[in-house]
Protein backbone atom coordinates (compact mmCIF):
# COMPACT_ATOMS: atom_id res chain seq x y z
CA UNK A 1 0.00 0.00 0.00
CA UNK A 2 1.28 3.33 -1.10
CA UNK A 3 2.41 5.71 1.97
CA UNK A 4 4.80 8.98 1.74
CA UNK A 5 5.79 9.27 5.51
CA UNK A 6 7.51 12.27 6.35
CA UNK A 7 10.04 11.99 9.18
CA UNK A 8 11.62 14.53 11.51
CA UNK A 9 14.72 14.65 13.65
CA UNK A 10 12.50 15.94 16.79
CA UNK A 11 11.16 12.63 16.90
CA UNK A 12 14.90 11.17 17.83
CA UNK A 13 13.40 12.41 21.47
CA UNK A 14 10.22 11.26 22.14
CA UNK A 15 11.14 8.48 25.10
CA UNK A 16 12.90 11.95 26.72
CA UNK A 17 11.65 15.13 26.22
CA UNK A 18 13.24 17.70 28.48
CA UNK A 19 11.55 20.55 29.82
CA UNK A 20 14.61 22.55 30.48
CA UNK A 21 13.49 22.97 34.59
CA UNK A 22 17.03 24.36 35.51
CA UNK A 23 16.15 27.43 33.66
CA UNK A 24 12.66 28.12 34.65
CA UNK A 25 10.95 31.01 33.03
CA UNK A 26 8.08 32.54 34.85
CA UNK A 27 6.16 33.73 31.50
CA UNK A 28 6.50 30.40 29.97
CA UNK A 29 4.40 26.69 30.60
CA UNK A 30 7.94 25.13 30.07
CA UNK A 31 11.09 25.08 27.96
CA UNK A 32 12.85 22.85 26.37
CA UNK A 33 12.01 19.87 23.67
CA UNK A 34 8.74 19.23 25.90
CA UNK A 35 7.52 22.92 25.29
CA UNK A 36 8.59 23.20 21.54
CA UNK A 37 6.52 19.86 20.51
CA UNK A 38 3.26 20.57 22.46
CA UNK A 39 3.22 23.89 20.89
CA UNK A 40 4.06 23.04 17.62
CA UNK A 41 1.67 19.82 17.91
CA UNK A 42 -1.37 21.92 19.90
CA UNK A 43 -0.75 24.69 19.73
CA UNK A 44 -0.86 25.38 23.81
CA UNK A 45 1.74 27.88 25.00
CA UNK A 46 0.15 28.33 28.73
CA UNK A 47 -2.06 26.80 31.19
CA UNK A 48 -5.36 28.27 33.14
CA UNK A 49 -3.65 30.59 35.67
CA UNK A 50 -0.53 30.69 34.38
CA UNK A 51 -0.01 26.94 35.72
CA UNK A 52 3.58 25.68 35.18
CA UNK A 53 4.09 22.04 34.04
CA UNK A 54 6.97 21.76 36.89
CA UNK A 55 3.85 22.39 39.40
CA UNK A 56 1.83 19.25 37.85
CA UNK A 57 4.76 17.35 37.72
CA UNK A 58 5.49 17.63 41.58
CA UNK A 59 1.98 17.46 42.28
CA UNK A 60 0.80 14.22 40.97
CA UNK A 61 2.27 10.69 40.79
CA UNK A 62 4.13 9.12 37.49
CA UNK A 63 3.93 12.34 35.86
CA UNK A 64 7.42 12.20 34.35
CA UNK A 65 9.83 9.61 32.50
CA UNK A 66 12.95 10.75 34.21
CA UNK A 67 13.53 13.42 36.82
CA UNK A 68 17.39 14.39 37.67
CA UNK A 69 19.16 16.16 39.87
CA UNK A 70 22.39 17.63 38.64
CA UNK A 71 25.36 19.04 40.62
CA UNK A 72 25.17 22.61 41.11
CA UNK A 73 29.24 22.80 40.33
CA UNK A 74 28.27 22.31 36.58
CA UNK A 75 26.23 25.31 35.96
CA UNK A 76 28.35 27.38 38.42
CA UNK A 77 31.13 26.13 35.55
CA UNK A 78 28.75 26.94 32.71
CA UNK A 79 30.01 30.54 31.13
CA UNK A 80 27.49 33.23 30.18
CA UNK A 81 24.41 30.85 31.32
CA UNK A 82 21.93 30.00 30.15
CA UNK A 83 22.81 30.95 26.81
CA UNK A 84 23.47 27.82 25.16
CA UNK A 85 26.59 26.63 23.26
CA UNK A 86 28.83 28.42 25.87
CA UNK A 87 31.86 26.85 26.79
CA UNK A 88 31.53 25.13 30.52
CA UNK A 89 34.69 25.53 32.51
CA UNK A 90 36.51 21.56 32.56
CA UNK A 91 35.95 20.03 35.86
CA UNK A 92 38.25 17.25 37.24
CA UNK A 93 35.06 15.16 38.83
CA UNK A 94 33.44 12.78 36.58
CA UNK A 95 30.62 13.45 38.45
CA UNK A 96 30.20 16.92 37.43
CA UNK A 97 31.34 16.47 33.83
CA UNK A 98 28.62 13.84 32.85
CA UNK A 99 26.18 16.28 33.38
CA UNK A 100 26.42 17.34 30.63
CA UNK A 101 24.28 14.54 28.85
CA UNK A 102 21.42 16.59 30.49
CA UNK A 103 20.46 17.82 26.90
CA UNK A 104 21.58 15.19 25.14
CA UNK A 105 21.62 16.18 21.09
CA UNK A 106 21.55 12.61 19.13
CA UNK A 107 23.56 11.98 15.85
CA UNK A 108 23.62 8.58 13.94
CA UNK A 109 27.18 7.42 12.99
CA UNK A 110 28.51 4.97 10.18
CA UNK A 111 27.91 1.51 10.82
CA UNK A 112 25.57 1.83 13.37
CA UNK A 113 24.30 -1.51 15.17
CA UNK A 114 21.09 -2.14 16.12
CA UNK A 115 21.84 -0.99 19.94
CA UNK A 116 22.80 2.21 19.13
CA UNK A 117 19.59 3.14 17.42
CA UNK A 118 17.88 3.37 20.68
CA UNK A 119 17.77 6.57 22.77
CA UNK A 120 21.38 7.57 24.87
CA UNK A 121 19.49 7.51 28.45
CA UNK A 122 18.45 3.80 27.22
CA UNK A 123 21.69 2.48 25.94
CA UNK A 124 25.09 4.37 26.35
CA UNK A 125 24.11 6.54 29.14
CA UNK A 126 21.95 4.74 30.93
CA UNK A 127 25.02 3.96 33.86
CA UNK A 128 26.76 7.43 33.18
CA UNK A 129 23.67 9.82 33.47
CA UNK A 130 20.64 7.98 33.95
CA UNK A 131 21.58 5.75 36.98
CA UNK A 132 24.18 7.95 38.35
CA UNK A 133 21.36 11.13 38.43
CA UNK A 134 17.62 10.03 38.85
CA UNK A 135 16.61 10.63 42.04
CA UNK A 136 13.04 11.18 43.38
CA UNK A 137 10.77 14.25 43.12
CA UNK A 138 11.76 16.92 45.81
CA UNK A 139 9.22 18.56 48.05
CA UNK A 140 10.72 21.43 46.95
CA UNK A 141 12.98 22.76 44.40
CA UNK A 142 16.79 24.29 45.51
CA UNK A 143 17.25 27.70 43.33
CA UNK A 144 20.91 29.10 43.18
CA UNK A 145 22.24 31.98 41.81
CA UNK A 146 25.30 32.10 39.04
CA UNK A 147 28.38 34.72 39.21
CA UNK A 148 26.49 36.32 36.32
CA UNK A 149 23.00 36.67 38.58
CA UNK A 150 21.01 34.12 36.51
CA UNK A 151 19.07 31.82 38.99
CA UNK A 152 19.09 28.04 38.35
CA UNK A 153 17.59 25.21 39.98
CA UNK A 154 20.00 21.93 39.37
CA UNK A 155 17.29 19.29 37.76
CA UNK A 156 15.82 18.04 34.80
CA UNK A 157 12.18 16.42 34.13
CA UNK A 158 12.34 14.32 30.62
CA UNK A 159 8.62 13.99 29.27
CA UNK A 160 7.75 11.28 26.87
CA UNK A 161 5.73 12.82 24.02
CA UNK A 162 2.39 11.18 24.75
CA UNK A 163 1.97 13.07 27.98
CA UNK A 164 0.96 16.25 25.70
CA UNK A 165 -1.95 13.99 25.24
CA UNK A 166 -2.93 14.15 29.06
CA UNK A 167 -2.39 18.01 29.26
CA UNK A 168 -4.59 18.33 25.93
CA UNK A 169 -7.25 16.08 28.02
CA UNK A 170 -7.06 18.52 30.61
CA UNK A 171 -7.10 21.42 28.84
CA UNK A 172 -10.47 20.38 27.19
CA UNK A 173 -12.41 19.36 30.19
CA UNK A 174 -11.30 22.84 31.93
CA UNK A 175 -12.27 24.59 28.94
CA UNK A 176 -12.77 27.99 29.80
CA UNK A 177 -12.48 27.52 33.52
CA UNK A 178 -10.14 30.58 34.25
CA UNK A 179 -13.23 32.73 32.97
CA UNK A 180 -15.41 31.18 35.97
CA UNK A 181 -13.64 31.02 38.45
CA UNK A 182 -11.09 32.29 40.77
CA UNK A 183 -7.56 31.44 40.55
CA UNK A 184 -7.77 29.31 43.84
CA UNK A 185 -10.47 27.45 42.95
CA UNK A 186 -9.77 26.77 39.07
CA UNK A 187 -5.80 25.88 40.08
CA UNK A 188 -6.98 23.17 42.48
CA UNK A 189 -10.17 21.71 39.96
CA UNK A 190 -7.37 21.69 36.99
CA UNK A 191 -4.81 20.43 38.58
CA UNK A 192 -7.34 17.36 40.19
CA UNK A 193 -8.50 17.05 36.78
CA UNK A 194 -4.88 16.51 35.51
CA UNK A 195 -4.07 13.83 38.27
CA UNK A 196 -7.15 11.82 37.23
CA UNK A 197 -6.26 12.14 33.49
CA UNK A 198 -2.44 11.09 34.20
CA UNK A 199 -3.85 8.46 36.64
CA UNK A 200 -5.92 6.89 33.68
CA UNK A 201 -2.89 7.62 31.19
CA UNK A 202 -0.08 5.86 33.18
CA UNK A 203 -1.87 2.77 34.34
CA UNK A 204 -3.97 2.09 30.93
CA UNK A 205 -2.03 3.30 28.27
CA UNK A 206 1.47 4.18 29.38
CA UNK A 207 2.98 0.86 28.42
CA UNK A 208 1.76 1.05 24.83
CA UNK A 209 2.72 4.17 24.56
CA UNK A 210 6.24 3.52 25.33
CA UNK A 211 6.19 0.83 22.90
CA UNK A 212 5.24 3.06 20.58
CA UNK A 213 7.68 6.03 21.71
CA UNK A 214 10.45 3.46 21.18
CA UNK A 215 9.58 2.05 18.00
CA UNK A 216 8.88 5.30 16.57
CA UNK A 217 12.30 7.20 17.32
CA UNK A 218 14.59 3.99 16.49
CA UNK A 219 12.51 4.05 12.78
CA UNK A 220 12.97 7.58 12.07
CA UNK A 221 16.91 7.64 12.89
CA UNK A 222 17.05 4.34 10.58
CA UNK A 223 15.13 6.66 7.89
CA UNK A 224 16.81 9.85 8.42
CA UNK A 225 20.09 7.71 8.42
CA UNK A 226 22.97 7.73 6.16
CA UNK A 227 24.59 4.58 6.98
CA UNK A 228 24.19 1.61 4.93
CA UNK A 229 21.59 -0.28 7.18
CA UNK A 230 22.66 -3.80 7.50
CA UNK A 231 19.48 -5.45 8.60
CA UNK A 232 15.70 -5.73 7.42
CA UNK A 233 12.70 -4.64 9.27
CA UNK A 234 11.66 -7.79 10.45
CA UNK A 235 15.06 -7.61 12.11
CA UNK A 236 14.37 -4.68 14.01
CA UNK A 237 10.62 -5.24 15.30
CA UNK A 238 12.34 -8.64 16.34
CA UNK A 239 15.02 -6.66 18.35
CA UNK A 240 12.33 -3.94 19.53
CA UNK A 241 10.20 -6.69 21.07
CA UNK A 242 13.20 -7.99 22.88
CA UNK A 243 14.24 -5.20 24.11
CA UNK A 244 11.03 -3.66 25.69
CA UNK A 245 10.19 -7.48 26.75
CA UNK A 246 6.84 -7.68 24.50
CA UNK A 247 5.00 -9.85 21.63
CA UNK A 248 3.08 -9.10 18.38
CA UNK A 249 0.19 -9.82 21.27
CA UNK A 250 1.04 -6.16 22.88
CA UNK A 251 1.23 -5.03 19.49
CA UNK A 252 -2.19 -6.21 18.99
CA UNK A 253 -3.37 -5.05 22.00
CA UNK A 254 -1.96 -1.98 21.70
CA UNK A 255 -3.81 -1.57 18.68
CA UNK A 256 -7.28 -1.89 20.07
CA UNK A 257 -5.98 0.65 22.57
CA UNK A 258 -5.61 3.43 20.46
CA UNK A 259 -8.08 2.80 18.45
CA UNK A 260 -10.44 3.06 20.94
CA UNK A 261 -8.92 6.49 22.22
CA UNK A 262 -9.52 7.62 18.47
CA UNK A 263 -13.18 6.29 18.89
CA UNK A 264 -13.64 8.50 21.85
CA UNK A 265 -11.93 11.62 21.02
CA UNK A 266 -13.79 11.21 17.49
CA UNK A 267 -17.09 11.23 19.69
CA UNK A 268 -16.31 14.17 21.75
CA UNK A 269 -15.28 15.98 18.44
CA UNK A 270 -18.70 15.37 16.61
CA UNK A 271 -20.75 16.66 20.46
CA UNK A 272 -18.74 19.38 20.90
CA UNK A 273 -18.39 21.00 17.69
CA UNK A 274 -14.69 22.18 18.89
CA UNK A 275 -12.26 21.56 16.15
CA UNK A 276 -9.37 21.40 18.83
CA UNK A 277 -9.64 17.54 18.69
CA UNK A 278 -8.40 17.60 14.91
CA UNK A 279 -5.24 17.60 15.95
CA UNK A 280 -5.09 15.39 18.38
CA UNK A 281 -6.89 13.21 16.27
CA UNK A 282 -3.95 13.84 13.32
CA UNK A 283 -1.28 13.30 15.79
CA UNK A 284 -2.91 10.06 17.57
CA UNK A 285 -3.24 8.70 13.15
CA UNK A 286 0.65 8.61 13.09
CA UNK A 287 0.73 6.95 15.99
CA UNK A 288 -1.38 4.41 14.68
CA UNK A 289 0.22 4.05 11.30
CA UNK A 290 3.27 3.50 13.00
CA UNK A 291 1.86 0.33 14.56
CA UNK A 292 0.46 -0.74 11.74
CA UNK A 293 3.98 -0.61 10.40
CA UNK A 294 5.33 -2.77 13.47
CA UNK A 295 2.68 -5.20 13.04
CA UNK A 296 3.79 -5.49 9.40
CA UNK A 297 7.22 -5.55 10.43
CA UNK A 298 6.42 -8.59 12.96
CA UNK A 299 5.04 -10.50 10.36
CA UNK A 300 1.61 -9.68 9.35
CA UNK A 301 0.51 -8.72 6.11
CA UNK A 302 -1.12 -5.40 5.63
CA UNK A 303 -4.70 -6.74 4.19
CA UNK A 304 -4.18 -9.19 7.99
CA UNK A 305 -3.82 -6.39 9.86
CA UNK A 306 -6.42 -4.20 8.23
CA UNK A 307 -8.82 -6.65 8.54
CA UNK A 308 -8.24 -7.47 12.03
CA UNK A 309 -9.84 -4.05 13.51
CA UNK A 310 -12.92 -4.20 10.86
CA UNK A 311 -16.53 -4.00 12.18
CA UNK A 312 -18.00 -7.80 11.70
CA UNK A 313 -21.79 -7.98 10.38
CA UNK A 314 -21.83 -4.34 10.69
CA UNK A 315 -21.82 -4.36 14.68
CA UNK A 316 -20.39 -1.22 16.38
CA UNK A 317 -17.76 -1.68 18.78
CA UNK A 318 -15.80 0.51 21.10
CA UNK A 319 -13.35 0.94 18.73
CA UNK A 320 -12.48 2.80 15.18
CA UNK A 321 -12.02 0.60 12.44
CA UNK A 322 -8.45 0.86 11.32
CA UNK A 323 -9.24 1.12 7.12
CA UNK A 324 -11.33 4.47 8.52
CA UNK A 325 -8.38 5.71 10.53
CA UNK A 326 -5.47 4.70 8.17
CA UNK A 327 -7.25 5.60 4.44
CA UNK A 328 -5.04 3.89 2.49
CA UNK A 329 -6.72 4.04 -1.40
CA UNK A 330 -5.68 0.72 -1.95
CA UNK A 331 -8.82 -0.12 0.95
CA UNK A 332 -11.12 2.09 -0.35
CA UNK A 333 -9.86 0.91 -4.60
CA UNK A 334 -10.97 -2.74 -3.09
CA UNK A 335 -14.68 -1.33 -1.81
CA UNK A 336 -15.30 0.16 -4.52
CA UNK A 337 -14.96 -2.62 -7.23
CA UNK A 338 -16.55 -4.67 -5.44
CA UNK A 339 -19.69 -2.25 -4.77
CA UNK A 340 -19.47 -1.37 -8.37
CA UNK A 341 -18.93 -4.32 -10.44
CA UNK A 342 -21.75 -5.82 -10.03
CA UNK A 343 -24.02 -3.09 -10.40
CA UNK A 344 -22.51 -2.83 -13.57
CA UNK A 345 -22.57 -6.31 -14.61
CA UNK A 346 -26.32 -7.11 -14.56
CA UNK A 347 -26.21 -8.39 -18.42
CA UNK A 348 -23.50 -10.67 -17.38
CA UNK A 349 -24.67 -11.96 -13.96
CA UNK A 350 -24.53 -15.24 -14.56
CA UNK A 351 -21.20 -15.53 -15.73
CA UNK A 352 -19.87 -13.33 -13.18
CA UNK A 353 -21.29 -15.54 -10.13
CA UNK A 354 -18.89 -18.36 -11.52
CA UNK A 355 -15.52 -16.04 -10.45
CA UNK A 356 -14.67 -15.30 -7.07
CA UNK A 357 -14.42 -11.26 -7.17
CA UNK A 358 -12.01 -10.94 -5.07
CA UNK A 359 -9.73 -13.65 -6.58
CA UNK A 360 -9.82 -11.84 -9.84
CA UNK A 361 -9.03 -8.63 -8.15
CA UNK A 362 -5.96 -10.06 -6.37
CA UNK A 363 -4.91 -11.09 -10.20
CA UNK A 364 -5.24 -7.34 -11.50
CA UNK A 365 -3.24 -6.29 -8.57
CA UNK A 366 -0.20 -8.39 -9.25
CA UNK A 367 -0.16 -6.35 -12.50
CA UNK A 368 2.19 -3.11 -12.65
CA UNK A 369 -0.61 -1.87 -15.01
CA UNK A 370 -3.51 -2.08 -12.49
CA UNK A 371 -3.08 0.72 -10.59
CA UNK A 372 -3.79 3.53 -13.09
CA UNK A 373 -6.58 1.44 -14.38
CA UNK A 374 -8.45 1.22 -10.56
CA UNK A 375 -7.54 4.97 -9.84
CA UNK A 376 -9.57 6.10 -12.82
CA UNK A 377 -12.38 3.66 -12.29
CA UNK A 378 -11.99 5.13 -8.48
CA UNK A 379 -12.19 8.83 -9.06
CA UNK A 380 -14.42 8.27 -11.75
CA UNK A 381 -17.49 7.29 -9.22
CA UNK A 382 -16.20 10.03 -6.61
CA UNK A 383 -16.10 12.48 -9.11
CA UNK A 384 -19.95 11.45 -10.33
CA UNK A 385 -20.79 10.78 -6.72
CA UNK A 386 -20.14 14.10 -5.77
CA UNK A 387 -22.63 16.64 -4.50
CA UNK A 388 -22.91 20.28 -4.38
CA UNK A 389 -25.51 23.59 -5.65
CA UNK A 390 -22.67 25.13 -7.30
CA UNK A 391 -19.68 23.17 -9.25
CA UNK A 392 -17.16 25.79 -10.90
CA UNK A 393 -14.99 23.12 -11.66
CA UNK A 394 -14.78 21.26 -15.34
CA UNK A 395 -15.35 17.44 -15.35
CA UNK A 396 -12.85 15.02 -15.38
CA UNK A 397 -15.14 12.37 -16.94
CA UNK A 398 -13.46 11.88 -20.46
CA UNK A 399 -10.05 12.38 -18.41
CA UNK A 400 -10.57 8.90 -16.62
CA UNK A 401 -12.27 7.41 -19.13
CA UNK A 402 -9.06 7.86 -21.35
CA UNK A 403 -7.26 6.54 -18.59
CA UNK A 404 -9.13 3.40 -18.57
CA UNK A 405 -9.48 2.97 -22.28
CA UNK A 406 -5.89 3.30 -22.40
CA UNK A 407 -4.84 0.95 -19.51
CA UNK A 408 -7.33 -1.82 -20.30
CA UNK A 409 -5.13 -2.25 -23.66
CA UNK A 410 -1.61 -2.11 -21.43
CA UNK A 411 -3.58 -5.00 -18.96
CA UNK A 412 -4.32 -6.90 -21.61
CA UNK A 413 -0.69 -6.60 -22.66
CA UNK A 414 0.70 -7.68 -19.65
CA UNK A 415 -1.63 -10.46 -19.42
CA UNK A 416 -0.06 -11.65 -22.18
CA UNK A 417 2.98 -11.22 -21.25
CA UNK A 418 2.73 -12.70 -17.79
CA UNK A 419 1.17 -16.11 -19.73
CA UNK A 420 3.10 -16.34 -22.74
CA UNK A 421 6.84 -15.67 -20.56
CA UNK A 422 7.06 -13.48 -24.09
CA UNK A 423 6.78 -10.20 -25.39
CA UNK A 424 3.40 -9.51 -26.57
CA UNK A 425 2.81 -8.55 -30.19
CA UNK A 426 2.90 -4.68 -31.41
CA UNK A 427 -0.36 -5.33 -32.95
CA UNK A 428 -3.45 -5.38 -30.36
CA UNK A 429 -5.06 -7.24 -33.43
CA UNK A 430 -2.44 -10.06 -33.31
CA UNK A 431 -2.25 -10.31 -29.93
CA UNK A 432 -5.82 -11.61 -29.63
CA UNK A 433 -5.36 -14.18 -32.33
CA UNK A 434 -2.72 -15.57 -30.34
CA UNK A 435 -4.15 -15.71 -27.12
CA UNK A 436 -6.42 -18.69 -27.28
CA UNK A 437 -3.24 -20.45 -27.28
CA UNK A 438 -2.12 -18.94 -23.59
CA UNK A 439 -6.05 -19.73 -22.52
CA UNK A 440 -7.50 -23.18 -22.39
CA UNK A 441 -11.16 -22.23 -23.05
CA UNK A 442 -12.99 -23.06 -26.14
CA UNK A 443 -15.58 -20.59 -25.67
CA UNK A 444 -13.59 -17.76 -25.37
CA UNK A 445 -11.12 -18.77 -28.04
CA UNK A 446 -13.62 -18.56 -30.78
CA UNK A 447 -14.37 -14.97 -29.62
CA UNK A 448 -10.83 -14.25 -29.42
CA UNK A 449 -10.42 -15.59 -33.05
CA UNK A 450 -13.58 -13.56 -34.38
CA UNK A 451 -12.35 -10.21 -32.98
CA UNK A 452 -9.22 -10.66 -34.60
CA UNK A 453 -11.13 -10.69 -38.10
CA UNK A 454 -10.03 -8.47 -40.59
CA UNK A 455 -13.92 -7.36 -41.16
CA UNK A 456 -14.96 -7.66 -37.50
CA UNK A 457 -11.48 -5.35 -36.80
CA UNK A 458 -13.16 -2.82 -39.06
CA UNK A 459 -15.53 -1.66 -37.12
CA UNK A 460 -13.13 -0.48 -34.52
CA UNK A 461 -12.23 2.27 -36.78
CA UNK A 462 -13.57 5.81 -36.78
CA UNK A 463 -12.30 7.29 -40.50
CA UNK A 464 -16.09 8.20 -41.01
CA UNK A 465 -16.42 9.97 -37.88
CA UNK A 466 -19.43 8.06 -36.96
CA UNK A 467 -22.25 9.95 -34.72
CA UNK A 468 -22.85 6.69 -32.66
CA UNK A 469 -18.74 5.68 -32.53
CA UNK A 470 -20.63 1.84 -31.50
CA UNK A 471 -23.29 1.93 -33.95
CA UNK A 472 -21.32 -0.57 -36.26
CA UNK A 473 -20.58 -2.98 -33.74
CA UNK A 474 -23.78 -3.25 -32.53
CA UNK A 475 -25.27 -4.04 -35.69
CA UNK A 476 -22.57 -6.71 -35.80
CA UNK A 477 -24.13 -10.55 -36.08
CA UNK A 478 -21.69 -12.89 -35.49
CA UNK A 479 -21.40 -16.62 -33.96
CA UNK A 480 -25.17 -17.57 -34.59
CA UNK A 481 -24.06 -20.55 -32.52
CA UNK A 482 -22.65 -19.03 -29.71
CA UNK A 483 -24.07 -18.66 -26.26
CA UNK A 484 -25.11 -14.88 -24.74
CA UNK A 485 -22.17 -14.58 -22.79
CA UNK A 486 -20.48 -15.17 -25.96
CA UNK A 487 -22.18 -12.68 -28.12
CA UNK A 488 -21.99 -9.97 -25.05
CA UNK A 489 -18.18 -9.96 -24.41
CA UNK A 490 -17.50 -10.43 -28.34
CA UNK A 491 -19.43 -6.73 -28.60
CA UNK A 492 -17.54 -5.16 -25.46
CA UNK A 493 -14.01 -6.25 -26.35
CA UNK A 494 -14.74 -4.83 -29.94
CA UNK A 495 -16.04 -1.75 -27.96
CA UNK A 496 -13.34 -1.29 -26.17
CA UNK A 497 -11.08 -1.54 -28.90
CA UNK A 498 -13.23 1.57 -30.53
CA UNK A 499 -13.21 3.45 -27.70
CA UNK A 500 -9.16 3.09 -27.63
CA UNK A 501 -8.76 4.34 -31.40
CA UNK A 502 -11.28 6.91 -30.41
CA UNK A 503 -9.46 8.49 -27.49
CA UNK A 504 -6.07 7.68 -29.66
CA UNK A 505 -7.44 9.93 -32.93
CA UNK A 506 -10.19 11.58 -32.00
CA UNK A 507 -12.06 14.16 -29.74
CA UNK A 508 -15.06 15.48 -31.59
CA UNK A 509 -17.22 13.63 -29.04
CA UNK A 510 -15.90 15.16 -26.38
CA UNK A 511 -18.37 17.26 -24.78
CA UNK A 512 -20.59 14.03 -24.86
CA UNK A 513 -18.46 11.64 -23.42
CA UNK A 514 -17.45 14.24 -20.48
CA UNK A 515 -21.38 13.87 -19.29
CA UNK A 516 -21.57 10.63 -17.56
CA UNK A 517 -25.45 10.66 -18.17
CA UNK A 518 -24.93 9.83 -21.84
CA UNK A 519 -25.02 6.13 -23.08
CA UNK A 520 -22.03 6.50 -24.61
CA UNK A 521 -20.08 7.47 -21.53
CA UNK A 522 -21.74 4.87 -19.67
CA UNK A 523 -20.97 2.16 -23.18
CA UNK A 524 -17.35 3.18 -22.78
CA UNK A 525 -17.02 2.40 -19.43
CA UNK A 526 -18.40 -0.72 -19.25
CA UNK A 527 -16.83 -1.82 -22.49
CA UNK A 528 -13.59 -1.37 -20.39
CA UNK A 529 -14.45 -2.81 -17.22
CA UNK A 530 -15.98 -6.27 -18.87
CA UNK A 531 -13.22 -6.33 -21.15
CA UNK A 532 -10.61 -6.02 -18.31
CA UNK A 533 -12.85 -8.59 -16.43
CA UNK A 534 -13.35 -10.81 -18.64
CA UNK A 535 -9.83 -11.99 -19.83
CA UNK A 536 -8.18 -11.55 -16.01
CA UNK A 537 -11.00 -13.81 -14.61
CA UNK A 538 -9.95 -16.27 -17.92
CA UNK A 539 -6.13 -16.00 -16.88
CA UNK A 540 -6.27 -15.41 -13.17
CA UNK A 541 -5.42 -18.80 -11.07
CA UNK A 542 -8.05 -18.59 -8.98
CA UNK A 543 -10.99 -19.70 -11.54
CA UNK A 544 -13.31 -22.31 -10.51
CA UNK A 545 -12.54 -24.77 -13.33
CA UNK A 546 -15.88 -26.84 -12.80
CA UNK A 547 -17.56 -23.27 -13.18
CA UNK A 548 -20.08 -24.04 -10.35
CA UNK A 549 -22.18 -21.00 -10.02
CA UNK A 550 -21.97 -19.16 -6.71
CA UNK A 551 -25.70 -18.51 -4.36
CA UNK A 552 -23.18 -14.91 -3.95
CA UNK A 553 -20.59 -13.05 -4.77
Amino acid sequence: MHRNITYSEDDYYLSYLNISLHNGSPMRLCGGRFASYIEKKFGIKKLPYDIKLIDLILDGDNTDELFVELPKEYFLNWERYPCLGEQVKESSSDFVKNATYHDVYIISHDDSDLLDFIHPYDSSLNELFREKYKTNHPVNLAAYEHSNGHKFRPYESYMAYWRAYIIFETVQNCKFIDRYLSKTDGIDIFKKNYNQVNKLWVDKYSSSFNRLALFRSFITRVEMSNNTIRFTYSDISDFLLTHCNSSILDLKSDMTTLLEIHHDWKNKSKISGLATYESALNLLKRDIYFLFEWLCYAGMKESEVIDTWIYKDRQMQSWSQLKDVLDFEEVKFFESFKQYVPYYSGNIKDWLSCYDLSTIYDYLKSLDSFNPWIRGFYDLHELINKKGDIRLVQPRVIDNLLILSIRTEIIIREVFSSLSGTQEPDLLKKLFLELPGLISDSKSTSVFKAIADKENWGLTELRERPEDIFSKVDACNVGKNWSKDQKYFFKQLLKFVTSRNYFAHHSYKDSELNNHITEMCGNVFVSCLHSVLYISALSSQGINQNRTPRTSL
